[in-house]
């Protein structure tokens, strides 16, 4: 440096020199501007919103259409595949009601969803044909005039409702009765009246009580209603099914 510069002079050169290395040194160590450290926020009614490099939005989050009922945005999730098609969504389309999950496949159809009324699963239909007599002689019938358990069949509950099949027959034309569908409760699922001399092949839908997951037994059971036969039952295909 010139003797001639004033000494404060100097000093302030080199603070700025000092400083200057800093910021440079500070800017090798930042992260890149395409990172971000820690959490991301968007309020006010902001979107994430992820393209391809042609265009194609992949993922949406934040506001939706429709609008709530009452003008207000609703707010979900959608994801996509490449070509567009929906895999993934939060979102409901009348606007309103709670949202469901729903995941979607290439053809635009639901194949896995919850259950909004009753919890659980709406889709898919998890069901079983593991039916097993009870009665035995002869199978699956009684002469009783009370219900008397036929068939039973060991289910894990996935679905607030099941829909059951049956086979059911009165053994003559003077004899006639009911069959009924019990989960492991004791509460009735379905019901049905057999005519005299019937052999019915048809099914039953009704709500099924217990936990989610949860395992029990149902049972079809039978009785005999007018007539001196038997009626009997068999279960067939029973599938867990949406409210």
């Amino acid at each position: 440096m010139s003797p001639n510069v004033p000494q404060d002079l100097l000093d302030q050169i080199r603070k700025m020199d000092d400083r200057l290395r800093m910021v440079e040194g500070r800017a090798q160590i930042r992260p890149a501007l395409s990172q971000i450290l820690g959490d991301v926020t968007i309020g006010e009614g902001g979107r994430l919103i992820v393209k391809t490099p042609g265009g194609q939005t992949i993922l949406y989050i934040g506001r939706i259409d429709p609008d709530h009922p009452d003008g207000s945005d609703q707010q979900g999730l959608i994801v996509r595949r490449e070509d567009g098609t929906v895999a993934i969504s939060v979102w409901t389309s009348a606007g309103s009601g709670v949202q469901p999950v729903v995941i979607w496949d290439h053809n635009g159809k639901g194949i896995f969803a919850e259950d909004l009324v009753g919890g659980g699963l709406a889709a898919p239909n998890f069901g079983s044909d593991a039916w097993y007599g009870v009665t035995e002689a002869p199978a699956w019938t009684t002469s009783s005039t009370s219900f008397v358990t036929c068939m039973s069949l060991p289910w894990k509950k996935w679905h607030p409702r099941v829909q059951g099949s049956y086979l059911a027959r009165c053994s003559d034309a003077s004899t006639s009765g009911e069959i009924r569908l019990v989960d492991g409760s004791g509460s009735v699922i379905g019901q049905a009246t057999l005519a005299a001399g019937a052999y019915t092949v048809s099914s039953v839908t009704g709500s099924v009580t217990g936990t989610l997951g949860g395992d029990q037994f149902l049972t079809w059971q039978a009785r005999v209603t007018a007539g001196p036969g038997t009626v009997g039952v068999r279960g067939l295909s029973t599938w867990g099914v949406q409210s």
